[in-house]
């Protein structure tokens, strides 16, 4: 049993059910192992939780660097900013239901160790949003609120579309993942630019 193997099986797990409901326990037994298995790669159920959260968090972390170091126009740059994330999604999923989690939970089970990391976003973002032509009342504008306006309208949006509960009225939309995201990273994308630039 490998350490990917594990992290993976954990990341479905976290997802599905949140940091309390999944035990050491479930894992093994999902993955078929004995504990110990787990024990040899994650001294303990937090340690294994903050390996989930960070993979996630640095998942793209490198095209993220490969868009602000690119030779394109800036509203451009924050184009492809938003559809690296909204493509995260569609390649996990899981991102959402753990995002809108810690969430809810004012991040009760992420540790302090994950903070670099997300500055670390911040500051990607920051960059951006630097070399756009922003309004003058936007100069100022905290790339921590664009962040939280981005994450929070794709994953609310996403999770709203996505769940058991019917409330679309648009049908192409219902349960069709693709459709909903790419529907997103349009809109969110051009009201954001037209929100913030002249």
């Amino acid at each position: 049993m490998t350490k990917e193997n594990i992290l993976k099986v954990a990341i479905d797990q976290f997802s599905l059910y949140g940091y309390d409901a999944v035990s050491m326990n479930k894992l093994a037994s999902k993955l078929e192992v004995n504990k110990a298995t787990i024990y040899y790669h994650y001294k303990d159920k937090k340690s294994l939780y903050q390996e989930v959260v960070t993979t996630l968090i640095r998942k793209n972390r490198g095209k993220i660097e490969e868009i602000i170091d690119a030779n394109i126009e800036s509203k451009e740059k924050f184009r492809q900013y938003i559809s690296l994330f909204i493509a995260t999604i569609k390649e996990t999923p899981q991102i959402v239901p753990l995002t809108l989690r810690e969430m809810a939970n004012l991040g009760v089970n992420v540790v302090d160790s994950i903070e670099d990391d997300l500055d670390q976003e911040i500051k990607y973002l920051s960059v951006i949003v630097q070399e756009l032509n922003l309004k003058e009342k936007h100069k100022e504008t905290d790339p921590f609120i664009i962040k939280a306006l981005i994450y929070g309208t794709v994953n609310s949006y996403y999770s709203m579309q996505m769940s058991n509960v019917n409330i679309s009225t648009t049908k192409e939309f219902n349960k069709n993942s693709d459709a909903v995201l790419d529907y997103t990273d349009e809109f969110i994308t051009n009201i954001l630019l037209d929100a913030l630039c002249k």
